[in-house]
């Protein structure tokens, strides 16, 4: 009896292995072909991750998600990868709230028609959360749906006009042959031949037009930023380095502390490497969009942090910044349907590569500056609970708190002006009162106060530390309350929906925060 069960597991073992290998396959050729869409030229490895992350808010198996709709693999509506977690949505529509995943035959129903009906004729400002997310989820549903049509890609180049429309594949001739047999060859789960007919299809559609198909170095590079994930490692890098940051401080290692130095540094160096990745590909500084802001404060934030500790070699500006740059990066990989990672053409306001690459980066190097401060703002908060008595720690904590704030001051009025003068050419005023401007300047003169108040005797060290943590819900107010929840002003471009119970958690975590620590220290 125990040979014959040995026996049977070693078979399915083999046929496990066998099965687990057949279904790996090598979609390396196919990602690199050049598809038309949304305004751009961009290898179908990216339209697949756009895909993945719209329809289920993640990259995982794009590729095999892709080729299922586009190659009509399987049962479209039947398949269960359209996002909802909206609770109020999913009661209103009689679906069970803890399910994430639903089919379109599931979704297609009359109540989410009327919801996207009455919502379609409000405007934008005055629909509700449940509307908004209706509306998202309305799109989600139609991108599956385009999708899942045989000629949903335009892969064929147009053959004389570099900027002409390209076409999907005709439904006879030589390419469609190519696309049916890589098609068989993805259904046989045939990696050697799947490989080998994608190479000869990307052949036969750059033969169609060599000279304007898009260079192999530039849908490789798009490829190579899909697939190495920077930001991601960036992230890693961070925690890293504050895990050894804290590992070696209570015997103050210096090894220890240089090479949390230098894991930090090196996450700044992918952080920005990301970043020169993504100018490329758009042709633009890429700080247009909610994802690529969060992405770029991280980065700021990890920038000023690695100066402040160069200068200082403190410890403490690392150790309070690494978490919250990682914990940024890790808000911006883990929810792409709130935050899109999508590469798309610039709205015609935002058509100015000069005033884009001055206001944007001022103002949001502004909020880097005061995230910053928030960061170190807890740390001597937990000193002021915890160790009261190290006053010396607290008073160059205090510094630091202050320098961070008058950077982030200086950066947001220079931002702020600027974006005025923008605002001057492109909409004919330079001051509008716009929900963007209005909380814009509120978060401006909420340091503002704290700075003068310091310098003027009214304001001393715990009173700065409590205002560097409470100052910036004002500038998250700005930076994400304008676009998520009021949804209201000429900044229609940065608009969208989701994440709001998060927000609304770390909100009051940090009014808990302050509240304990003016209790403990009224007490004291």
């Amino acid at each position: 009896m125990g040979v014959t069960m040995m026996k049977w597991i070693l078979i399915c073992s083999i046929w496990l292995a066998v099965f687990v290998e057949a279904q790996e396959l090598d979609f390396s050729a196919l990602r690199a072909i050049a598809v038309q869409k949304d305004g751009r030229k961009k290898p179908l490895d990216t339209v697949a991750n756009e895909t993945a992350q719209r329809l289920t808010g993640r990259r995982k198996d794009a590729m095999e998600l892709l080729l299922n709709l586009w190659l009509q693999a399987r049962d479209w509506r039947a398949m269960p990868v359209v996002l909802l977690t909206h609770r109020e949505l999913k009661q209103q529509l009689g679906m069970p709230v803890e399910q994430k995943y639903f089919t379109h035959e599931q979704l297609a129903a009359p109540a989410l028609e009327a919801i996207v009906d009455r919502a379609s004729r409000k405007d934008s400002h005055a629909r509700n959360g449940v509307e908004r997310e209706a509306l998202a989820l309305a799109q989600r549903m139609h991108t599956l749906a385009e999708l899942a049509r045989a000629d949903s890609l335009a892969i064929v180049p147009h053959s004389t006009d570099g900027k002409g429309a390209w076409e999907p594949i005709p439904d006879s001739g030589p390419l469609k042959e190519r696309l049916d047999a890589v098609r068989a060859a993805f259904l046989k789960r045939d990696s050697p031949a799947l490989l080998a007919l994608s190479g000869e299809l990307d052949a036969a559609l750059r033969a169609v037009s060599p000279s304007l198909y898009p260079s192999r170095e530039s849908l490789a590079r798009e490829v190579h930023y899909n697939q190495f994930h920077p930001f991601r490692k960036a992230e890693w890098l961070y925690v890293l380095a504050f895990v050894l940051l804290l590992a070696s401080w209570p015997a103050r290692n210096r090894a220890g502390y240089w090479a949390a130095v230098a894991l930090f540094a090196a996450g700044v160096l992918l952080h920005a490497y990301g970043f020169y990745l993504r100018t490329m590909i758009s042709g633009r500084p890429p700080i247009t969009n909610m994802y690529e802001s969060v992405v770029w404060v991280s980065f700021g934030a990890a920038l000023f942090a690695l100066v402040l500790e160069m200068i200082f070699r403190s410890r403490f500006c690392l150790a309070a910044v690494a978490p919250i740059a990682a914990v940024m990066l890790l808000l911006a990989d883990m929810f792409p349907a709130v935050l899109d990672p999508g590469i798309g053409p610039l709205v015609p306001v935002l058509r100015s590569n000069f005033w884009l690459a001055v206001h944007v980066p001022a103002v949001t190097l502004g909020y880097s500056a005061f995230a910053v401060a928030m960061a170190l703002g807890h740390v001597t908060l937990a000193y002021y609970v915890f160790k009261p008595a190290a006053q010396e720690t607290i008073d160059r904590l205090e510094h630091f708190i202050y320098r961070a704030m008058q950077a982030g001051v200086l950066l947001l009025a220079a931002g702020s002006i600027l974006g005025g003068i923008w605002a001057h050419y492109a909409w004919g005023r330079f001051w509008g009162w716009d929900p963007k401007e209005t909380w814009s300047l509120i978060s401006l003169l909420s340091y503002v106060i704290p700075l003068h108040g310091r310098l003027i005797g009214w304001l001393r060290g715990f009173g700065l530390s409590v205002a560097s943590v409470l100052c910036f819900l004002t500038v998250l107010m700005a930076w994400y309350g304008v676009n998520f929840i009021l949804g209201k002003g000429l900044h229609a471009y940065g608009f969208g929906t989701g994440g709001t119970p998060y927000v609304a958690a770390f909100v009051l975590l940090e009014l808990g925060i302050t509240a304990v620590a003016v209790y403990k220290k009224v007490k004291s």
